[in-house]
């Protein structure tokens, strides 16, 4: 793939992704420097247990709705792309009010203790505008409108960033203001975006069953391993909040967030991927070579990453988060490992994906689930907060292992597949 400035078409697209990945990374940071430096260890744990359970939610919508919307976009015919949209708002629109109807329940069951309805709604309501503007920028990212989904993102971006300086230098400690504004920018933003896509929406019965059968085929695994995928990675701040204390998830929200400063950035290369591995996913040879070629700059990315939380780890959360979170000593360097562990496996998701074996991760995530809640509630008990990271290391490590090994397998079965015919 030629990146030439002059001669590649694919180096603006890009670039916008890029562009926009690094606002949406500076802003993710700020967000958890702000409110761990504002707010108390036990109001930014309940904001820690809100984002974990936001993005529960986030990914399973974009298991059952997005993701499958890009892997079939490239299947669907010029003359019928409208209406396939179409359908996937419609989707959305329904998962929309399945939250509305389910979240009450889940929030009744872990927040019994200081059960609260204005706590309620407003978390629902961060919820559904979080989850909504991030439909909007994949089905944009879908459809390859990089530029639209950069100037969408830096509106978003701006407009959080304005508001988390209002909360840094007034000290707003109220959890309402924060909810409150954040939720309506990503509300305001998404809905100029569907106003302006309108004309594109009509209710078509026949297609809409037709197009959820097609998602249905390819997004049923990914629904399936993203279930399975949270219970293995966001059960350890519920782990802590049943075996330890709020402090410590305070603790491991602001570690995680440090780690996962580079999250927008590889969710945007990684939707960024998927359409053009999708396109290969008829040759195999070709998908194989792109794949080796993308694993060079995502290997760069985790040793990078694990140099910067070595050595400058420590630094970084001192300067970040205050002093609540000086001398966290080796803890520092865990999640930069977890999280290069992910980067650097992450071109053969991809790829797996495009060729449509969703199926492969799902059923690695079974035993890799099962894993993570045994083995962390034992390292828990037994370590306390550092038990977390023991658990997340071994799990996520023998996972993209074995993601790994049948990726290999099935590509060189059917490259021989191409040579005998």
């Amino acid at each position: 793939m030629n990146f030439s400035l002059k001669k590649s078409k694919e180096f603006p697209k890009l670039f916008s992704v890029l562009s926009d990945q690094f606002f949406m990374s500076i802003t993710t940071l700020l967000i958890s420097v702000v409110l761990a430096r504002v707010f108390d260890k036990t109001d930014y744990a309940d904001l820690v247990l809100l984002f974990s359970v936001t993005l529960f939610v986030l990914g399973f919508q974009s298991a059952l709705i997005s993701r499958p919307y890009a892997i079939n976009l490239n299947d669907v015919g010029e003359l019928e792309q409208d209406s396939f949209y179409n359908s996937n708002v419609l989707f959305k629109l329904c998962f929309t009010i399945a939250i509305i109807l389910l979240f009450p329940i889940v929030f009744f069951l872990f927040f019994k203790k200081d059960y609260n309805i204005l706590k309620l709604v407003l978390f629902l309501f961060y919820i559904v505008s979080h989850t909504t503007f991030y439909f909007v920028r994949e089905t944009m990212l879908s459809e390859r409108k990089t530029k639209q989904n950069l100037y969408y993102g830096l509106t978003c971006s701006l407009s959080l960033l304005t508001v988390l300086v209002v909360i840094f230098f007034l000290k707003i400690k109220k959890i309402e203001f924060f909810l409150i504004s954040f939720s309506l920018i990503y509300f305001l933003v998404s809905s100029v975006y569907f106003i302006l896509n309108s004309k594109r929406l009509a209710l078509k019965i026949k297609a809409l069953q037709n197009d959820f059968k097609k998602n249905w085929e390819v997004g049923k695994w990914l629904v399936g391993a993203n279930v399975l995928f949270h219970f293995s990675s966001e059960i350890y701040p519920w782990l802590l909040l049943y075996l330890s204390t709020k402090d410590n998830i305070a603790i491991l929200g602001v570690l995680l967030s440090v780690a996962n400063i580079i999250n927008p950035l590889l969710t945007a290369i990684s939707s960024y991927l998927l359409p053009l591995f999708v396109k290969n996913n008829k040759n195999y040879i070709n998908l194989s070579r792109a794949v080796k070629k993308w694993s060079l700059l995502f290997s760069l990315m985790s040793i990078l990453l694990i140099i910067i939380g070595c050595f400058f780890g420590q630094s970084i959360i001192s300067m970040l988060f205050g002093e609540k979170y000086n001398n966290l000593g080796i803890l520092i360097v865990f999640p930069f490992v977890v999280q290069a562990i992910n980067i650097f496996f992450q071109p053969y998701k991809i790829a797996l994906n495009a060729i449509k074996r969703t199926d492969v991760n799902f059923w690695i995530l079974i035993p890799r689930s099962v894993l993570a809640i045994c083995l962390g509630y034992f390292f828990i008990t037994k370590y306390g907060l550092i038990g977390v990271f023991y658990t997340k290391i071994v799990e996520n490590l023998l996972y993209q292992l074995v993601y790994y090994i049948l990726y290999v397998r099935i590509v060189k079965r059917n490259k021989k597949a191409i040579d005998i015919c």
